[in-house]
């Protein structure tokens, strides 16, 4: 008889609004510090010396704020490592993907899904990987909105570890912003913070995991999430 080590659910739900915050706090900032510059950059030649160093201030304020919201999601990615443990991915991935469903559903989108879930247990963290699964999905999303018949096919490849493929029908992203997708605060899509895939990426390679994305314009993206293996605890006693 076997034993999976269980999520404490009250430090996850913590975690997940921790991380949550962050977010929120940043894409605020972001926008505060789009808003200044923009401002100064309108009135630049009506502001004065004062007024000037005055606008700049604030956006050196908000960069600052950015910079101190970033260490504190670098601790709670570290804390991930603390927390990682075998998962039974058969129950965690039904749950998830039931919910994923009925979503995509609701807004038009044809899913198809060919996983192996027989995999026995990935080292993770259950909130974890469903706070990246979701990044992916809302990028997907995102990129299916001016698409006439908006497909997301999620396949598995099995080898050493677990690799999870999300492939969409979109608009593709061009090759000169492909290296950008996985830096903090570039956005081009509904994740005003842009801190989805970054941070995804980071929660990942925290549980030991990795992530990587291949894309054409008008020929779709496909995001490989990169699971590693686990084993369950025994019992003792």
């Amino acid at each position: 008889m076997t034993q999976i080590a269980g999520t404490d659910l009250k430090s996850g739900e913590l975690f997940d609004r921790a991380l949550s915050n962050i977010r929120h706090l940043l894409g605020n900032s972001v926008s505060t510090l789009k808003i200044t510059l923009e401002v100064l950059l309108e009135n630049y030649d009506q502001f004065d010396e004062t007024k000037k160093i005055e606008f700049l201030e604030r956006a050196v304020g908000q960069v600052a704020l950015q910079q101190r919201l970033l260490e504190s999601m670098k601790t709670y990615g570290r804390s991930v490592v603390n927390r990682v443990q075998p998962i039974n991915f058969d129950a965690f991935w039904h749950n998830w993907i039931q919910e994923k469903r009925e979503e995509l559903t609701a807004q038009g989108i044809r899913l198809i899904v060919k996983v192996d879930t027989e995999q026995g247990y990935i080292l993770g963290e259950s909130r974890v990987l469903s706070l990246v699964f979701n990044a992916v999905i809302v990028n997907a999303i995102e990129a299916l909105s001016q698409t006439d018949d908006p497909l997301i096919e999620i396949f598995s490849l099995v080898s050493d570890d677990l690799r999870i493929v999300f492939r969409d029908n979109g608009c593709g992203i061009e090759k000169d912003n492909l290296d950008k997708v996985f830096i903090p605060f570039y956005s081009k899509g509904s994740d005003k913070s842009g801190l989805g895939l970054p941070l995804a990426r980071k929660l990942l390679v925290a549980m030991g995991g990795g992530i990587a994305i291949d894309s054409q314009p008008g020929d779709g993206t496909r995001v490989c999430i990169q699971l590693k293996k686990g084993v369950s605890y025994p019992i003792v006693g």
